[in-house]
């Protein structure tokens, strides 16, 4: 999806570097919504990613935290 906004990006900068008038000045529009777009993306997806921490069976120290309860329970 980024990659695709980036081409579109290019591709309107590139209209609005060899027109005049009425098409550059909507070139130049579309190219500004089309960053907006990709930084909202981008933004959205960094945050995602964020919101998503380790599960406690793959965090490590909760692992150890773990199998040092289960070995103090079996030691009693």
């Amino acid at each position: 999806m980024n990659k695709l906004l980036l081409v579109a990006i290019g591709l309107q900068i590139g209209l609005a570097l060899t027109s005049d008038g009425l098409p550059q000045a909507l070139a130049e529009l579309t190219a500004f919504l089309l960053t907006a777009i990709l930084y909202l993306n981008h933004k959205k997806s960094k945050s995602a990613s964020n919101k998503n921490p380790l599960s406690p069976s793959t965090d490590v120290n909760n692992t150890n935290a773990q199998l040092t309860s289960v070995k103090r329970i079996k030691a009693s």
